[in-house]
């Protein structure tokens, strides 16, 4: 059986995706910064290119919110070499998340308000597409064939520029045409995320503290090779 394509626009899950914030308001809006074009690295995935808005990020599940914000924890074996020195000097272990990430974070699973689909980036029209719109600022990057391999690859410069584009798009009204990006994360194709513009209303349905026994967290941990306190 040959599998259905998926939308090139999409809506969230109906009972709405799960973020892992900061202290007791993880809604937050992040500051607005313009995208420095010498660092691939910096900001988020879609952030902004221009400073013009902001970005929330969600996950369909509280795995997936596990699962990208711990990657940062998973253990680099090249550095395998100081375990045994720092076990001596008494240092938390490589791969511990320490139980005050735990007690910084909330949960909440919020639904957007509005009818506004997202832009589907992992869609291979939609990367047709952005390539055609955004081929000047991609072969600034060296990108001639904006491909999955691409939107998914390290340079964040790629990937907001994308932001920004879906972000600028209008329906016949003159009003704004997306909620905001749906992709897939890098580090688990199965793991579905969502970036949100800050001015698409979210209504709160629930919030939660994040405790060392919460399955989905014992399950990326596991994946990780983690150990959580």
């Amino acid at each position: 059986m040959v599998e259905a394509e998926a939308p090139r626009e999409l809506s969230p899950p109906s009972v709405g995706f799960w973020r892992i914030g900061r202290g007791d308001d993880p809604l937050r809006q992040p500051q607005r910064e313009v995208m420095d074009m010498g660092d691939s690295r910096a900001g988020n995935r879609f952030d902004t290119v221009t400073g013009q808005y902001t970005v929330l990020y969600f996950g369909s599940t509280l795995e997936a919110c596990f699962g990208e914000t711990l990657n940062r924890y998973r253990k680099d074996p090249k550095l395998a070499f100081i375990d045994d020195e720092w076990e001596e000097l008494t240092f938390m272990p490589r791969g511990s998340v320490p139980r005050d990430w735990r007690e910084r974070r909330t949960a909440v699973r919020v639904t957007p308000r509005g009818r506004l689909p997202f832009f589907n980036v992992e869609h291979p029209r939609n990367l047709a597409l952005l390539q055609q719109e955004l081929g000047a600022s991609l072969a600034m990057l060296n990108v001639t064939d904006l491909d999955v391999a691409v939107v998914r690859g390290p340079d964040r410069r790629v990937t907001r520029f994308i932001s920004q584009w879906v972000w600028q798009q209008e329906d016949e009204t003159g009003h704004a045409r997306f909620a905001g990006v749906r992709y897939l994360s890098r580090t688990n194709t199965a793991w579905e995320c969502w970036a949100v513009f800050n001015d698409i209303p979210l209504v709160e349905e629930a919030r939660q503290p994040i405790l060392a026994t919460d399955n989905d967290l014992r399950r990326v941990a596991g994946l990780f090779d983690l150990t959580v306190h």
